[in-house]
């Protein structure tokens, strides 16, 4: 029976793929990611050296909820390795400054040492190479095999991520149906008449301060409209963090993201400088703080393809072409979070192992989306039935 896949792209969906694969009994599976430090995606942090010690920045995804049974199952797996942990925040929204708690927030959680630790325990699963660029594939439809660059021949292929490269990748690759669906529209707002796939980008500005700010919140999503800050945190507070240095997280709106792109990979000088000052101001205007304390870091990331505006209108959680053996799973297909990916990847995993036993059918494949219905970092999902109680650890 053949059983070779290659997935492209670790972040959360491709290393739940990976893993799941493993768990049903799938063991030749290489996830090929170009990370050059770890693996994660947006699931991913930072650790920053400051006045000689180290501070974590979650710098991407911030925290994620629980809504799906299936999903379950991987957080209390999760749990159990002390991947992660219950974060009881406050967390709220921020209008006008004042804040509010968010009352809809049945349980949140992030990772353990930064939200890095959810990937770090799903690698320990899976087989990855890293970093490993993947610039062509193509289907043999003799061998029915596909030719994955320079690494050889696999009997599946899953495409583990979205944006211009994923779009590249599959232009050519003589699975048109797949193709179609992972073109790509850059925008900060949704157009309806164009069936494609909508990503968003947002300015992340990491900044440490000499002493805390004194807010009575750990994180807030940010209500004032012609504020270019959508959300804040405090990761000092959020993962326990010591030492002198106060770490926040600042996440800008999609306008902002918009408005300011430039190339990711190599950002003027210049637009860094004018970036930091122009969300430290509005830190300082939606906390009411007329005055910051002294900063002692900063540094600016721009995710040029951060979050679906747009999702696949499907029930399948995952695209799968049976003829070409070849998948596509993330969190576009469900829903733009962390659980979104880590479904869609668990069931991308399940599709190749049924069509392994003979099960031929695809899923649909016409482009099909609707609107997200999330704000600009991502979507928080809530089932107020399903709260998740860690067991005590035995004495």
């Amino acid at each position: 029976m053949p059983g070779r896949v290659a997935v492209v792209g670790g972040g959360i969906s491709g290393l739940v793929c990976a893993a799941r694969l493993g768990q049903l009994g799938v063991s030749d599976v290489t996830v090929f990611d170009t990370g050059k430090h770890a693996c994660g995606g947006r699931c991913s942090s930072r650790t920053e050296t400051i006045a000689g010690q180290e501070y974590v920045f979650d710098h991407s995804a911030q925290y994620f909820t629980v809504s799906d049974p299936r999903f379950a199952k991987i957080v209390s797996s999760l749990h159990s390795q002390g991947a992660v942990k219950v974060w009881s925040g406050p967390v709220g929204h921020l209008k006008a400054g004042r804040f509010e708690k968010d009352l809809n927030l049945t349980q949140a959680f992030v990772g353990s040492q930064g939200m890095r630790s959810v990937s770090e325990c799903l690698t320990r699963m899976c087989r990855v190479h890293r970093p490993g660029w993947v610039g062509h594939v193509a289907f043999d439809s003799m061998a029915k095999k596909w030719k994955v660059d320079k690494y050889g021949f696999f009997d599946y292929l899953v495409v583990a991520h979205n944006g211009k490269c994923a779009d590249r990748l599959m232009a050519n690759s003589g699975a048109d149906d797949i193709h179609q669906l992972l073109r790509v529209r850059f925008s900060d707002k949704l157009n309806p008449r164009d069936a494609r796939m909508h990503l968003n980008s947002l300015w992340v500005l990491m900044v440490g301060f000499k002493s805390s700010l004194g807010l009575p919140y750990e994180g807030a999503h940010v209500a004032d409209t012609q504020e270019p800050i959508l959300w804040l945190c405090n990761n000092s507070a959020k993962l326990g963090q010591k030492g002198p240095v106060e770490c926040w997280t600042v996440t800008s709106n999609a306008a902002f993201g918009t408005a300011n792109k430039v190339p990711q990979e190599n950002i003027p000088p210049g637009k860094e400088k004018e970036i930091v000052k122009t969300l430290l101001a509005s830190l300082s205007r939606i906390t009411g703080l007329k005055a910051l304390p002294e900063v002692c870091f900063t540094r600016v990331q721009l995710w040029g393809a951060a979050l679906p505006l747009n999702v696949y209108s499907s029930k399948d959680d995952c695209l799968f072409d049976a003829l070409r053996q070849v998948g596509v799973c993330g969190d576009w297909l469900v829903s733009p979070c962390i659980q979104g990916a880590a479904v869609s990847g668990m069931v991308m995993a399940e599709k190749i192992k049924a069509h392994m036993s003979g099960d031929s059918r695809s899923t649909e494949l016409r482009p099909q989306f609707e609107p997200a219905g999330s704000d600009a970092i991502g979507a928080f999902p809530v089932n107020p039935r399903m709260l998740f109680q860690p067991k005590a650890k035995a004495s």
